[in-house]
Order: structure tokens, then sequence, then C-alpha cells
């Protein structure tokens, strides 16, 4: 099974704490393609939604999403981060997303020492990690915090030269 990512950004709110028709649709359809939804961070803004899966691979996934009438902005295929922190709990209180796109430039080895230096950094800032996710070709990355603000990852990116594509206060929706 292969760790599935699907990003939605919509103009409308999203309002997956009451499911549509179409939501279970692609989650029969994710099943009959022996996948599994495993959670859901959606911003308090509800226009930008994170969902994880584990399935047989992207595709899958994306069948399932067009087959119910779904939509979504993209998928991609992810594996869970082992950095050498605690991983703390979620804190529905503080939990935040940011998302990074590496530059091309930066090799393999350079994108893990960057991450691991990144979340070092905030961990002595109080920020709690809790879950990273980083796409397969190493170009993307996700991760779940506890912090107090948006203000010091931001300064911690700065820090290190890094640019923060999104970041927000998330919502947890799980089966």
């Amino acid at each position: 099974m292969s760790l599935v990512i699907v990003e939605t950004l919509s103009d409308a709110p999203l309002t997956p704490d009451e499911p549509t028709e179409t939501d279970f649709r692609i989650l029969s359809c994710v099943t009959e393609r022996q996948g599994e939804w495993r959670y859901s961070l959606l911003s308090n803004d509800r226009r930008r939604m994170i969902c994880t899966f584990d399935a047989p691979d992207a595709e899958s996934i994306r069948d399932s999403y067009r087959k119910a009438g779904g939509f979504f902005s993209q998928v991609w295929t992810a594996e869970a981060m082992k950095l050498a922190i605690k991983q703390s709990p979620r804190n529905q209180e503080t939990l935040k997303v940011f998302e990074v796109t590496y530059p091309n430039e930066l090799s393999a080895a350079d994108r893990e020492a960057t991450t691991q230096k990144l979340m070092s950094n905030l961990t002595h800032q109080g920020v709690e990690w809790v879950q990273s996710y980083v796409s397969k070709d190493r170009s993307k990355l996700i991760c779940e915090l506890n912090a107090p603000d948006n203000g010091v990852v931001e300064s911690a990116h700065e820090e290190l030269g890094l640019s923060c594509d999104r970041m927000w206060p998330a919502m947890l929706i799980a089966p």
C-alpha cells in the first residue's frame, strides 16, 4: 500500500464534517479499489483540505474522485518522515499545517538535512512536531505541528532561507 495525499483548494467552503453524497461515493470507490481513508485536515477558513489515504497507488485515488464526481487540486504519493525528534499528539487548539516546496537545486541529502535542522529549530522554540509527509520525489513537504502562532514557524523558515508555501490552522477530521 502507498500513502496518498489529496490536496483540495476551493473557492467555496468545504464541509467534510457534513458529508455529501459525493463524499460517500468517493469513500465507496476508494474502498472498491482496496484503499482506506486515514484522516483529513481542514483549514479554519474551510477552503483548504488535505486528505490522507492508504491505497494501492495515487491513480486509484484520482480515479475514485473522478468516478464519484469529486474534485481535487493535486494527488500525490508520499511517505511519512522519520525525524530524530519526539513526535507529539495533535492538539486541536494549536494544530497548524505548513507546506513547503523545496528548490530543485537541493539534493535529497540537503533536503533531509534542512528538514531536520528546521524541525530541531522549531522544537527549541516550543513547537511540537506531530507528523510530516514528503513526496516521493522529495520536492514537497507537509508538516503538522502544534504551534502557538504562525510567526514562530515563519521565522524558523526565514532563518534557513526557506519559503513556506502555505501555513494554516487546521481541524482534524477522522473516521
